[in-house]
């Protein structure tokens, strides 16, 4: 039944996106650390010690425009994120990033370090260093069933500011775009609309 209708819906909404926005809170507290971890910028070069292939393979998220950051558990990556700023992040249809703002467009824990609570440290961490750097506004979006990514980002202190439904009925090449805001914040110059394509779910 519940392939069924997965199966209406695509065929009634076509490819769809449906996210949760969050902005970070306006805060530069360092996080509690748990014993053992330490938190550092991450250069471009995989370092030596990694708990998971998969981490190395998020390195391709780095380069021009991107700051990263790692979460280190014994001297080992287990975690890490990476911040993209407007010149990187160059898709004003999806999203539109002024001078001093970053889209945070990857987190990832090892496998064998998830469920410990180690991706909130470090997205508070990494958030708090971006905005030394200068950048004042950080925004992330989430797959509305992604629970894990969204409990972890509430935890360190990020608050959703909008959903965004974005579908393709019918085969239309122009997208729709829907969006409902549960929590109000300053008005900004990027206004939620009509797009004609969106990247990635």
């Amino acid at each position: 039944m519940k392939r069924a209708l997965k199966a209406a819906a695509r065929l009634l909404l076509g490819p769809y996106r449906f996210n949760r926005i969050y902005r970070s809170a306006s805060t530069e507290i360092e996080p509690d650390r748990p014993h053992g971890v330490g938190l550092r910028r991450l250069e471009d070069v995989p370092p030596p010690s990694m708990a998971s292939a998969e981490l190395r393979d998020r390195f391709g998220f780095g380069g021009h425009d991107a700051d990263g950051y790692g979460l280190y558990v014994d001297g080992c990556l287990a975690a890490a994120c990476w911040f993209w700023g407007r010149e990187r992040f160059n898709d004003p249809l999806l999203w539109s990033l002024g001078g001093d703002e970053a889209a945070l467009v990857d987190v990832i824990t090892a496998p064998i370090y998830r469920g410990r609570g180690l991706a909130p440290v470090l997205i508070r961490y990494a958030s708090a260093e971006m905005r030394r750097a200068g950048r004042n506004s950080l925004y992330a979006w989430i797959w509305h069933t992604h629970h894990a990514s969204y409990h972890a980002f509430e935890k360190a202190g990020w608050q959703q500011v909008a959903w965004v439904l974005e579908i393709h009925p019918f085969g239309m090449r122009r997208a729709i775009r829907l969006s409902w805001h549960p929590v109000r914040w300053r008005a900004r110059r990027n206004a939620f609309g009509r797009s004609a394509e969106c990247r990635r779910g």
